[in-house]
């Protein structure tokens, strides 16, 4: 029960001064908030009787009495009501809510020592699992894990019946003790005039990215959106024993609204302001001697804080790490400080910038102030809220002056912590050290309340699960920014709830703000389930971006583990309490202290507390909060973190360890490490759950189709639904079927049902598509090319050569396409690499994403991928260009240049050497290894399928021999490269060199010869030319373009193609005639494209796709249908193309313009006909042609090879995320 010292205060009579009453709800008691009473919060107080004649508190209350144009005198009148009611509802120390967990608990449960002792009953001791690497052997307790991670006690986990051991009657009563706290402090000031002698300033130069505010403020000094406006970190100065961070803000600025670092400033800008405005500003203002320690310019400033490069021998270290730049900083004395400041201001209105469009911006005007200081909690730290505000008086608010603050612009955040009072000394019962936890079934009514205390205000909660225990958890609530309201705003004459949170203070104990209170929080640990060469092949897909090696994770894991270690001692046991903190308006504050409202008489609710534990409701009320022994709930929660360890310790030790373990196997195990990393991060910290988790926490969920936002369909996805036991049990276990236990990993029928999202914390080279992408490419497909290769074998051993040369063909094919696919993935990440680079040096806001590069991504990763070809590169081009020209209004170049993209061509390999296949395999695969990009990702996937190969060779020749002829025919465009780059880029001066680096890299693409690969031929001689076409005769002969005209109808078609499809909804648009005319044109080019032909009776008759035959040129070389273009000025050669061919009679374009063409409206009938007739005679039943556009020996593969499991082969193949569409109901707009 609360020890109540509420006393009524008499008003004063006859006092000339106006009685102000501050009015609350009044169904709360004005002292304790207790419910039911029928007073108000309080009685009337007097301004004259409670005022504080404090001088330095005066002076602030005469700043905030000067005339404001924007606010009126009566401007924080609403506030301080408000405010009023924050206090007694939100530090209430009583709840009284209906959701009182002792009413639903069964009469049979488990307190938390019970809980440890059921679990390690089948677990090591924690010292053993928290060991060193090496100290024991995880694998001997496999057939322990079902026990202490899925066998759920019937008995669910009680904080209540832990609470009651610690209250029974013979013992002394718990009692639980307040200390008022002040912990941030943000004030807007107009000057470092502000800051009052002698309390000197400290400039900063370079100071690093990572003190910048990259948080969602509510709070908006200045009228500021901090985190999107542009600053810097200008300097520190101390007041007494409280250290501020004074920041630079320039509201004038353009924000990069896409950027990791929207708000900072690039190092050129950084020049800029130090050059030009802070460092002349210093040599005026500053007098010697403290002048000359000041660095004269920017470059002198950087040259010194990067002196770590200075000294060689660190190979750690790489010459543009800045991660070790020193953060120099100079003082300016504080009688400079208000010359200092003025001048500023003037330099940085006077400065002006030139844009790349040559316009003239001051970029730097206005700069604003922000002083801003963090975690005070233990220097303010006192009995009453009064006694805390006296301390911040003497150690703050005496160093400012308040006509430099604008002290609407400040805000302050008021706490308190209640924890149990030291057992005395005659308590003899070793009950103590005590931990206080919040209820997490209470936050809901908590937040209801504050939500009543201004209505019109909109708060924002969020419920944060502590150690994955379902009755404890911590809240906070923001204000949500929105037209009617913003209580962040120094002018928003609306009171509101500006922030407020709830928390334990037993975190740090597991954790440090440094890291972010997140232990086993990075996401590449689980990498380690893998080998050391899948974690090579995911970095070497990944291009080099993450560079990940195992033995870093290792010891990265083991530092983890320490950190439990040490902090799993019995002897590191101590009191925990809980704390409420909420964030004021500091004018408003500021004026209640002024009239007395802090005073314990005046308002007792913020004076002295003290309140014994009780152990069940009553009238007044429940306790919000669990007091059980520290000894108990560390022991739970370092138990239930070692049930997490101990398995993930034999997945890591098991992918080092044995080599015999299949790489479908540690797939899996990758997939059940990424599961037990989240679930150690929730058991040790307090966290919100997050939509990329919901795989860990809901059986389903479900999502608007972003590919169809507007229509009536969601995306039904399924996950384990783990909070179903958390809320079944109190605590964490693992539904029995969820994993295969006898292997140690997530059951495969379970698996390949979980859709996991993207997760932050895995991006990169563990995301999902990396993950993906090597299932495929290392286990999948190893998995196909292994038993076909075994098939193969035992066919050549057993004479059946025939049936061998069949699946020897299957295996080359499905080789060579996967080491093609790895190569486009390669081509278009580097494209992406490199238009991301540009986007921002020109500006994320200015560039867009480019979708045809992103959908050739996306394409090339299905399981029919799309091919790469020079068409590809030529449509991401155009789409490039056109955006990027858009930057530069000035240009005269509105069309692509002829020049873009920059293809090659060759003077050194001239007919009969101009074979594009063997191209190919020469510049990209028969490299030596001392070319810097060996180790990229499809050249590593090309050696594993050459060694693969080796099981065969004796029997079908070596592998590069049959690689090389083929190669050409998957991989239709490539880079231009060399030893020392896999990307070379055009250096050579001219129109073209003003232009960004992605415009002027170099491609090869072959030129696509028909007479090399077909000739004349007689209708008779086409296989089943009877049941084709009865009417030809057998003696027609075809008719057939050469190369020039090839070449010339390619280049024309090209332009029909844009009109067509390109430009479609124009063409739609256009007059008939224009209609009729465009869509002849392209089909009279498509016919003599696509093949040779065969008339009857002066009419074409037939059309068959080219045919690619195996036949030899006159040296014994194979023909192949794709040259190099050639350059050479030899008339011999100057019928032959210099220029590849970009757009390809593939069926899958022949069938694009027929579906164009026929989906046009009012064409001449004679269209259409042709059109039909062109889709029937080039079909070719659904297949591709001999010239490919797709890759499809994988799908063949995956349905064809019987795999041992075939849920494991579902799991393999699965290239799309398992989810399905659902169709909703007309209320769908209301879900």
């Amino acid at each position: 029960m609360i020890n109540c010292r509420c006393r009524p205060t008499e008003g004063i009579s006859g006092s000339s001064v106006s009685t102000r009453h501050v009015r609350a709800n009044p169904q709360t008691c004005p002292v304790c908030s207790c419910v039911g009473s029928s007073q108000r919060f309080s009685e009337p107080i007097n301004p004259a009787v409670g005022r504080n004649h404090n001088v330095t508190l005066g002076s602030f209350i005469e700043a905030l009495r000067r005339p404001d144009a924007e606010l009126s005198p009566d401007f924080l009148e609403p506030h301080e009501t408000a405010y009023d009611q924050a206090f007694r509802i939100f530090f209430n120390s009583k709840c009284h809510c209906a959701r009182r967990s002792e009413i639903n608990e069964p009469e049979h449960t488990h307190s938390l020592q019970e809980s440890v002792q059921y679990l390690q009953a089948s677990l090591p001791p924690l010292s053993t699992v928290f060991g060193e690497a090496g100290s024991y052997d995880p694998s001997s307790f496999l057939r322990q894990w079902k026990d202490f991670l899925a066998s759920k006690p019937s008995q669910p986990l009680s904080f209540r019946k832990s609470q009651m051991h610690l209250l029974p009657p013979d013992e002394s009563e718990l009692l639980i003790s307040r200390q008022w706290d002040i912990d941030s402090l943000w004030f807007g000031a107009t000057g470092l005039q502000a800051i009052r002698p002698p309390n000197d300033f400290r400039l900063s130069f370079l100071p690093s990215l990572a003190l910048n505010l990259s948080r969602d403020e509510v709070i908006q000094p200045h009228g500021l959106e901090l985190e999107k406006t542009r600053h810097i970190k200008f300097g520190t100065f101390n007041t007494q024993s409280v250290r501020f961070s004074a920041f630079l803000f320039f509201p004038n600025a353009a924000p990069d609204s896409t950027s990791a670092t929207r708000n900072a400033l690039s190092l050129e800008r950084q020049k800029d302001l130090y050059d030009h405005i802070i460092i002349p500003a210093a040599y005026e203002a500053v007098s010697d001697p403290c002048r000359q320690e000041i660095p004269r310019t920017y470059d002198m400033a950087y040259a010194k804080s990067r002196s770590f490069q200075e000294k060689p021998g660190n190979n750690r270290w790489k010459p543009d790490d800045v991660s070790r730049a020193v953060h120099l900083q100079y003082t300016i004395p504080a009688e400079d400080l208000p010359l200092f400041w003025n001048l500023v201001v003037e330099k940085a209105n006077s400065f002006q910038l030139t844009t790349k469009s040559g316009e003239l911006v001051s970029y730097f005007k206005g700069p604003r102030l922000l002083f801003q200081s963090h975690d005070l909690k233990n220097t303010f730290g006192r009995g009453t809220l009064s006694e805390s505000l006296n301390s911040f008086e003497y150690s703050v608010l005496r160093a400012f002056n308040p006509a430099h603050l604008d002290v609407h612009s400040c805000w302050i955040d008021i706490g308190a912590r209640d924890y149990v009072a030291s057992v005395p000394a005659h308590d003899v019962s070793g009950r103590g050290p005590f931990t206080v936890l919040w209820k997490s079934q209470c936050h809901s009514y908590l937040h209801e309340q504050l939500s009543k205390i201004v209505p019109s205000s909109h708060l924002n909660a969020v419920d944060f699960q502590r150690f994955l225990l379902r009755d404890i958890g911590d809240y906070q609530a923001k204000a949500k920014r929105t037209r009617a309201s913003n209580p962040g705003h120094p002018h928003e004459r609306k009171p509101g709830v500006i922030r407020a949170k709830a928390y334990s203070c037993h975190k740090e104990l597991f954790s440090v703000m440094f890291s972010d209170y997140d232990l086993f929080g990075s996401g590449f640990l689980p990498l380690l389930a893998l080998d050391e060469g899948m974690i090579n092949d995911l970095s070497s897909a990944n291009q080099g971006r993450h560079q990940v090696r195992r033995d870093a994770l290792l010891k990265a894991w083991e530092a983890n583990k320490r950190h439990l270690r040490a902090t799993s001692d019995a002897r590191a046991l101590a009191n925990y309490g809980i704390r409420k903190e909420m964030t004021f308006r500091l004018d408003v504050i500021l004026r209640m202290w002024h009239r007395g409202y802090f005073e314990p008489n005046q308002s007792p609710h913020v004076g002295h507390r003290s309140f014994k534990v009780s152990g069940a409701s009553s009238g007044a009320g429940h306790d919000p909060f669990w007091v059980v022994s520290t000894k108990d709930i560390n022991d739970l929660i370092f138990t239930q973190a070692a049930r997490l360890v101990l398995p993930l310790d034999h997945l890591f030790q098991q992918a080092s360890l044995s080599a015999n373990i299949s790489p479908p196997s540690l797939i899996l195990a990758f997939y059940t490490a990424q599961l037990f990393c989240r679930l150690l991060t929730y058991a040790l910290a307090s966290k919100e759950r997050f939509s990329y988790d919901n795989w860990i926490w809901l059986s389903q969920w479900t999502v608007q189709s972003r590919r169809i936002p507007h229509a009536k369909f969601l995306l039904e996805r399924r996950g384990l639904g783990l909070d179903l036991s958390i809320q079944d049990s109190g605590m964490l276990w693992i539904p029995p079927s969820s994993l295969d236990w006898h292997s140690g990993h997530i059951a495969l029928e379970t698996l390949i049902q979980l859709y996991i999202p993207r997760n932050p914390f895995q991006r990169g080279l563990v995301s999902q598509m990396s993950v993906q992408r090597l299932t495929v490419s290392k286990v999948a497909i190893e998995i196909s090319l292994r038993q076909l290769l075994q098939h193969a074998r035992s066919e050549f051993e057993n004479g059946r050569r025939h049936t061998a040369d069949e699946l020897v063909e299957r295996i080359i094919c499905l080789a060579t396409e996967e080491v093609a696919r790895a190569y486009h993935q390669h081509m278009l990440s580097k494209l992406q690499l490199y238009w991301e680079r540009l986007r921002k040096k020109v500006g994320h806001n200015v560039l867009p994403c480019l979708k045809r590069l992103q959908r050739s991504e996306e394409e090339s990763a299905m399981q029919m991928g799309r091919i790469v070809t020079a068409q590809t590169i030529w449509e991401i081009y155009d789409e490039a260009w056109t955006a990027y020209i858009r930057t530069h209004p000035n240009s005269d170049a509105e069309d692509i240049p002829g020049d873009v993209p920059l293809w090659m061509g060759t003077r050194k390999y001239l007919p009969p050497d101009d074979s594009w296949s063997s191209s190919v395999f020469k510049r990209l695969f028969n490299r030596p290894k001392i070319s810097s990009w060996y180790g990229l990702y499809f050249l590593e996937l090309y050696q594993r399928a050459k060694r693969l190969w080796e099981a065969i060779e004796d029997y079908a020749g070596p592998f590069d021999e049959r690689f090389s002829r083929i190669i050409g025919n998957y991989i239709m465009v490539t880079f231009n490269s060399d030893p020392t780059k896999d990307v070379a880029i055009d250096r050579r001066p001219g129109a073209g060199y003003q232009r960004a680096t992605f415009f002027r890299i170099q491609y090869w693409a072959p030129y696509f010869s028909p007479h090399e690969c077909t000739t004349l031929a007689p209708w008779g001689s086409v296989d089943n030319h009877q049941h084709r076409n009865p009417c030809i005769p057998p003696t027609a002969m075809s008719r057939a373009i050469n190369v020039t005209e090839f070449q010339n109808h390619s280049n024309s078609f090209i332009q029909l193609w844009t009109r067509l499809i390109s430009h479609h909804n124009q063409l739609r648009e256009a007059k008939i005639k224009e209609r009729d005319r465009i869509c002849k044109q392209a089909m009279e080019c498509l016919v003599d494209l696509v093949g040779p032909q065969w008339s009857h009776e002066n009419d074409l008759a037939f059309i068959m796709p080219w045919k690619f035959r195996n036949s030899t040129a006159g040296d014994g070389q194979r023909e192949d249908p794709f040259r190099l273009p050639i350059l050479a000025k030899s008339t011999r050669f100057s019928t032959r193309p210099n220029q590849p061919t970009i757009l390809l009679p593939s069926r899958h374009n022949v069938m694009t313009v027929v579906s164009a063409i026929e989906s046009l409206p009012q064409l001449d009938q004679t269209i259409l006909r042709r059109a039909k007739w062109i889709r029937e005679v080039l079909n070719n039943n659904g297949q591709q042609y001999e010239m490919r556009s797709h890759f499809e020996a994988k799908e063949r593969e995956m349905d064809d090879v019987a795999l041992p499991n075939s849920l494991l082969r579902q799991f393999l193949a699965r290239t799309e995320p398992p989810q399905r569409e659902i169709q909703v109901l007309d209320t769908f707009d209301d879900i």
